[in-house]
């Protein structure tokens, strides 16, 4: 990506450093507890993307009039939701491989 001022690593750096700041502050100091964190986040994306389906589903047979505007709704949502999860999944991961590795000094 083309990028010469860094704008878009410093943003993400800074959205690491706010998710770290959190997982800190909720005494996330474990491998365990960080892969918890992890299942939960997908398992959370996975109750988002059947609500919105489901929704989506009922919006297209009890109102097909709006079926366009549903559908492009629901791919934005679920567009945004893949993104949000993919970001904060390798921030999770990356947390646990800067902050809690076994080879890590103390």
């Amino acid at each position: 990506m083309n990028d010469p001022f860094g704008r878009v690593q410093q943003k993400q750096q800074s959205s690491y450093d706010s998710l770290r700041r959190s997982l800190i502050e909720a005494g996330v100091g474990t491998r365990a507890a960080a892969e918890s964190v992890l299942k939960s986040m997908l398992q959370r994306a996975l109750v988002i993307t059947l609500l919105v389906t489901l929704v989506t589903a009922a919006v297209v047979l009890f109102l097909p009039q709006m079926r366009a505007a549903a559908l492009i709704l629901a791919f934005i949502v679920l567009f945004w939701l893949l993104v949000t999860t993919m970001n904060g999944y390798s921030f999770v991961r990356r947390y646990i491989k800067e902050e809690l590795s076994v080879e890590k000094e103390r």
